[in-house]
């Protein structure tokens, strides 16, 4: 009786030992243990892998039909792509600017801006006339 108890144990052990392993957070890898390529640390949605001949970040997570890795976004990457785009985007522009005769980038003096507001004054003004001419014939009419 006793070594049909262990033969029992024995293959009970054996059929739930996988999927415990399985369930088990995995030990953070390190690069001695793995040929330094990846290592892996678990997260709440799955596990983080970092290639650190890359230095790419994955988040693997675990759907119907196995494991997958999705690349993480790398912000600085993305940055540094997007200014690099706008330098260049400036440079071309300052070429634009030199190559077009007559163009100054001089700002207006004191006295051209204080004309220009002088005209808006006016312009205002008038409008704000006219409008209470209209309110004027407006309240003739009800009288």
């Amino acid at each position: 009786m006793a070594p049909l108890r262990l033969l029992l144990l024995l293959a009970f052990a054996a059929a739930f030992a996988p999927a415990a392993i399985a369930q088990s957070p995995a030990p953070k890898a390190t690069a001695e243990n793995e040929n330094g390529r990846y290592t892996m640390s678990p997260v709440a949605d799955g596990m983080l892998r970092l290639d650190t001949r890359t230095g790419q970040v994955s988040l693997c997570r675990q759907n119907r039909d196995g494991w997958v890795c999705e690349t993480a976004a790398d912000d600085r990457a993305a940055y540094e792509k997007e200014i690099a785009r706008l330098q260049e985007k400036v440079a071309g522009l300052e070429v634009e600017l030199g190559r077009r005769p007559g163009i100054d980038l001089k700002l207006p003096s004191d006295a051209e801006v204080d004309r220009v507001m002088k005209f808006f004054e006016n312009v205002f003004r008038r409008f704000i006339g006219m409008i209470e001419g209209l309110q004027r014939e407006n309240d003739q009419k009800r009288t």
